[in-house]
């Protein structure tokens, strides 16, 4: 839990910690048991009381389980019911196994726009947090990433030394998970500026990947503009229709359905 954020946040502690634990589970930090009370009583310089009522509530969230005796275990079901953490493009390239890199184009607060003022709903004197750099694997650039982070829920951020995923730092200075993301993806061609920094001829083709995010409390959080090399995507779709009795009522749109979509293949 990040003390400068803490210092403004007004709600009860076992509340900020039970977040910052929810923030833990969902984004795969603990593998099976969460650690003992005692351990998270001095990590977070607090009485055993209060992380008992923090563990609590996640307990009655479905996303742990207590065995008496042996410890308190994350419930899978309960997670993948609930939750389930967004990759970044920083981790796609990781779980390919390729080394990424990052430098950074330009980082800080600026006055928000009408875009980031309508997804993050705030005020129009409000800034944002302006994120903007290039990322490389193994020495071939592969995107240039602009994103906006909402302020409002991220106090104290700085970005301009950024060297590891967007997503691990929001999870571990803040305990913000991205858990759900609407991604729109857009053929287009690359301008000077995009051509110069991914070393390709003006003109082109590249992909335009638009998200905006919310994390595990449904704060906004997230608009990113990421322009990238055409790589081909890794999209599928399960579950259209009808997939249990009790939703044979529902109209077509709200039957349940999901999808996954990577960012592509970056090995070609």
């Amino acid at each position: 839990m990040n003390s400068q954020a803490a210092a403004k946040d007004h709600r009860p502690v076992y509340i900020q910690i039970a977040e910052t634990l929810r923030a833990r589970i969902v984004s795969g930090y603990y593998d099976d048991k969460v650690d003992g009370e005692l351990p998270l009583a001095s990590e977070f310089k607090v009485s055993r009381r209060t992380i008992q009522q923090a563990l609590e509530i996640l307990v009655q969230e479905g996303l742990l389980v207590r065995q008496h005796g042996m410890g308190t275990f994350i419930n899978r079901k309960g997670v993948e019911k609930r939750y389930r953490a967004i990759t970044s493009i920083t981790e796609g390239i990781i779980g390919q196994g390729l080394k990424p890199e990052f430098t950074v184009l330009s980082s800080g607060a600026a006055p928000a726009s009408d875009e980031e003022r309508g997804f993050f709903r705030i005020n129009p004197a409000d800034q944002v947090y302006r994120h903007k750099r290039l990322v490389a694997a193994d020495g071939r650039a592969l995107a240039v990433v602009e994103t906006s982070l909402n302020l409002k829920f991220l106090a104290g951020l700085e970005l301009s030394h950024l060297s590891q995923s967007l997503y691990q730092t929001l999870r571990d200075q803040f305990g913000r998970t991205v858990v759900q993301a609407e991604d729109q993806y857009i053929p287009a061609i690359a301008d000077t500026e995009i051509a110069g920094l991914l070393g390709i001829a003006i003109g082109s083709p590249v992909f335009i990947a638009i998200r905006r995010a919310t994390d595990q409390t449904g704060a906004p959080i997230e608009l990113s503009r990421i322009v990238m090399l055409p790589v081909p995507l890794d999209i599928s779709i399960r579950n259209v229709g009808f997939t249990r009795p009790e939703q044979e009522d529902l109209t077509p749109e709200s039957r349940e359905w999901t999808y996954t979509v990577g960012f592509g293949d970056f090995h070609r």
